[in-house]
Formats: structure tokens, sequence, C-alpha cells
């Protein structure tokens, strides 16, 4: 099984503090390694490069956090504490969100208008 996600990895991602997620993750995969973390890490990535505007590695990087997710097994994620299906769910919603033919320098997407992602446990009540 694969251990519980760093916590301050989590609440970095879910506030929206992509960059300190992605040192956090690293930091975890180099003790940990699993393609769970390795598709976080493109995945926190791919929304920091949103974030200041880029578009063409943010959409290779977020096909590779799904490629990657897709290898992992519900109680695999559940043990790490993560809702698999939600977060394909939460990543399809920003794929979408970017024109295939867009390309950075030339297009860019409105971080503002991303939806949210939030790396929630199956436990996790999204009403609060």
């Amino acid at each position: 099984m694969h251990p519980p996600l760093d916590p301050l990895a989590l609440e970095h991602f879910n506030a929206g503090r992509y960059r300190e997620a992605l040192l956090v993750f690293e930091e975890q995969w180099h003790r940990e390694r699993s393609e769970l973390l390795k598709a976080l890490i493109n995945l926190s990535n791919a929304m920091l490069q949103l974030q200041i505007g880029l578009v063409t590695a943010p959409r290779r990087n977020l096909a590779r956090a799904v490629a990657m997710l897709t290898t992992c097994t519900p109680a695999v994620a559940a043990a790490a504490g993560v809702d698999l299906p939600d977060l394909h769910a939460a990543i399809a919603r920003v794929q979408a969100c970017i024109p295939p033919d867009a390309v950075s320098g030339a297009d860019q997407v409105d971080p503002a208008h991303l939806p949210l992602i939030q790396i929630r446990s199956a436990n996790d009540d999204p009403t609060g």
C-alpha cells in the first residue's frame, strides 16, 4: 500500500500554492517513489504553469498525470488519501479549459477561470 501523502503538500495544493506543493511532493517522491507521487508532481507542475500563463507544457503535463493516475488502483490511491475518481474528474475539467490548438506565447488561459482542483480523500465531506 501507498503511505499517506504529506499533509503539507495537500495543504499547499488545495490552497493553490502549486510551487510549494510541487516541492513537497518531490521531497516525498525521493523517499517513496511511486506513480501516484509522479502524477501529483506533474499535476502540480501543470497547475503552476497555467498560473504563469503557459498552455502547451501544462496540457502535456496534465496528460502525463492522467496516464500515471490510470496505473494507480483506487485502493492504492485511497491508502494514500486520494479520491481517484474525483481527481480524474477535476483534471478533466481543467483540461477542457485549454483549447487543443492553443500554444504558449500566442494563447493563454485565464487562471482565474480555471476550475479549482482539490485533492480529497474518499472520506472527505465536500460540503465541509
